[in-house]
């Protein structure tokens, strides 16, 4: 076929020849410069123009030729030689199976030396010094791989863990963002450097590297961290406790319930800030639109506090008893209205509260201490005895919570949860406490006065 093809060719020129001889049968001259010049027809040197180019495209295609498979020869080396330093690595990973380490680590430091220019030696190695804890050795052979490889993703991102878990904080900031400045879309990095700054609670740079990571990942858990930055945000100024700044509080707090209304810190503040400014009512509203919208027990525990503060305890009773009303099988409820009982030293109404619920098959070691401890109220030790018993081993908590992301357990609920640095995941930890809201709970909390004193039956 291509010899067709240069068969067509020529025979076009050929033709193309014949026409332009035909339509131009004068001579032409070509001056070359100082006076000198050749004479022939225009045919002659349209010819000659074509052949040249031919001539050059020829020889321009011989040395492109060469160079390409010169390159060929070179990736079939390389690629060779990978082969062969894969090998290497699968042996060594296969001695570090069988327990013996020194040998891996051996066959892996003779192949840095062999091949210093290719990544994945350096990253195994590393690996296997991370694995031992030790973090130093790990870090120096990253470095050599940097020497000899220059600044690669991989490598550096390898040595921020590393100095990560040798607690080298001084290092890792620097680090990430070289990596950033390599690749801005390199997610793990900029998750990483978000976290450095929550630990740190520069909240500002923890704001601004997590909407660089919106950019790229718009999931409801980065959403919910977003609003948990604000939220450390507007604590941080809520905490300085100056009055005129109270009001920007509230309208940001505010603005934060509406875009997600179970975002349970923004509530607490929000009360917390109302209660500095005065506005008792206002908060005992907000806590009640927070349990009505979450039903998360940390409400009625806030609401306890603030009206026993204000020493008319009457109303959360009241609060806790309508609600057992339109809700009787809530044992959530249940069990913090007889904690609030012996709280007020109401010992009959604690023990007869504990004793249904026990009745109905409860059984948890909050539920009995909390029992032992209205025994030792009535004075009734041997009770007692027998039911710290039953609670032991004893546990500084009546109900345990946990965050949901990281399965922690928490002492007590908190805004955030400084082992997985989540914010709002921390709720009871037995999932059949968890109260759901049937309709005319929801209409009972929403009404203007059912969290005011005195006014909500």
């Amino acid at each position: 076929m291509k010899y067709k093809l240069f068969f067509f060719l020529f025979l076009l020129f050929f033709i193309v020849y014949l026409g332009v001889s035909h339509l131009n049968p004068d001579n032409v001259r070509f001056y070359v410069g100082f006076g000198k010049y050749y004479e022939d027809s225009v045919a002659y040197f349209v010819s000659l123009s074509f052949l040249l180019g031919i001539g050059v495209s020829i020889i321009f295609g011989f040395f492109q030729d060469i160079r390409s498979s010169f390159g060929k020869w070179r990736e079939r080396g390389k690629d060779k030689k990978r082969t062969e330093y894969r090998e290497i690595i699968e042996k060594a990973r296969t001695y570090e199976l069988k327990g013996d380490r020194e040998k891996a680590i051996e066959s892996l430091d003779r192949l840095v030396k062999r091949g210093p220019e290719m990544e994945e030696p350096y990253l195994v190695l590393a690996d296997m010094y991370s694995s031992m804890k030790d973090y130093g050795k790990a870090v120096e052979t990253l470095t050599s791989g940097q020497v000899h490889m220059g600044k690669q993703e991989a490598l550096l991102l390898r040595t921020v863990k590393a100095r990560l878990a040798m607690k080298n904080m001084a290092k890792v900031e620097e680090g990430l963002r070289e990596i950033i400045g390599l690749n801005e879309s390199n997610l793990e990095a900029l998750g990483l450097l978000r976290d450095f700054y929550l630990l740190r609670k520069d909240w500002a740079q923890a704001m601004d590297v997590e909407k660089r990571i919106q950019k790229f990942i718009k999931t409801d858990d980065e959403k919910r961290r977003l609003m948990g930055i604000r939220y450390e945000m507007a604590r941080t100024v809520f905490n300085k406790k100056d009055t005129n700044s109270y009001e920007e509080i509230t309208t940001e707090l505010k603005e934060m319930i509406n875009e997600d209304k179970r975002f349970v810190p923004a509530y607490i503040l929000l009360a917390e800030t109302y209660k500095c400014m005065s506005k008792a009512n206002d908060a005992a509203r907000v806590y009640a639109r927070g349990w009505a919208k979450t039903g998360h027990m940390v409400f009625l525990l806030k609401m306890e506090d603030l009206y026993i503060d204000r020493g008319d305890p009457g109303v959360i009773l009241k609060i806790y008893r309508r609600i057992l009303d339109l809700s009787p099988k809530n044992h959530l409820t249940s069990f913090l209205y007889a904690r609030l009982c012996l709280r007020l030293e109401m010992i009959d109404e604690a023990i007869d509260t504990l004793n249904l619920l026990l009745g109905e098959g409860q059984e948890f070691r909050g539920l009995h201490r909390a029992m032992a401890e209205a025994y030792i109220h009535r004075g009734t030790m041997d009770r007692a005895v027998e039911e710290f018993r039953t609670a032991f081993p004893m546990k500084h908590i009546y109900i345990p919570f946990t965050c949901n992301n990281c399965q922690s357990v928490k002492e007590e609920w908190s805004d955030f949860c400084e082992s997985c640095l989540s914010w709002n995941t921390i709720s009871v930890k037995r999932e059949e406490f968890l109260s759901t809201d049937s309709a005319e709970i929801r209409m009972l909390s929403e009404r203007e006065d059912w969290a005011q004193g005195g006014q909500i039956l």
